[in-house]
């Protein structure tokens, strides 16, 4: 083999391994590494985060504008940043479809039962998802179906720290009081009638 075969055989060999999946994931999962994400959920904007379970309902909320949404966050543990951009998408489990995304950015701090963790700010807000459950006209209702959902923290300085995690909820109406409950159950109906929930 001349030098010139040589040099080239080296250099290729040197490419591939800098660009190898492998590499490329290693790459991506250093940026996450020691940044732990758990998902949560919020039955109303005015109280503190609650954890969402592995498999779970994801409990709806009356929002200010009306309908039944789902409040979704997450406390972070690993960042070191004042303001996040929350990205949440829901995909359905087996076909793998993407049913709605949404992002948010807004500043967190420090959560009162354990500093080590940060969490939205409730005095502002930005950084919790709306997630419009019911009513809705379209085909694809997401009331009481299965979801995967994939909820991403990343922070908005020039380092873009970031972590996220996986989990399986179903939206459910299950917070509030027996009454809050039938009015949700309600707009969440497959023949909702707005006249009939109030």
């Amino acid at each position: 083999m001349s030098r010139r075969n040589e040099i080239v055989a080296i250099l290729l060999s040197h490419t591939s391994v800098a660009c190898s999946p492998d590499a490329a994931v290693e790459e991506r999962a250093g940026a996450s590494a020691g940044v732990e994400v758990q998902p949560g959920w919020y039955e109303t904007l005015n109280l503190p985060i609650l954890p969402l379970e592995p498999g779970g309902a994801l409990p709806l909320g009356a929002a200010p504008q009306g309908g039944h949404w789902a409040f979704v966050s997450a406390r972070v543990r690993g960042l070191s940043v004042a303001e996040v951009e929350v990205r949440a998408r829901f995909f359905d489990p087996v076909s793998g479809d993407l049913l709605f995304a949404e992002r948010r950015v807004g500043e967190v701090a420090p959560a009162q039962d354990d500093p080590s963790f940060l969490e939205p700010a409730l005095d502002q807000r930005g950084a919790i998802v709306h997630l419009p459950v019911c009513p809705r006209d379209d085909d694809l209702p997401i009331y009481g179906r299965e979801l995967r959902l994939v909820l991403e923290v990343t922070g908005t300085t020039p380092e873009r720290e970031s972590g996220s995690a996986e989990i399986t909820v179903t939206p459910a109406c299950t917070a509030g009081t027996v009454g809050q409950i039938a009015v949700c159950e309600c707009e969440c109906s497959a023949d909702y009638d707005p006249g009939k929930c109030y």
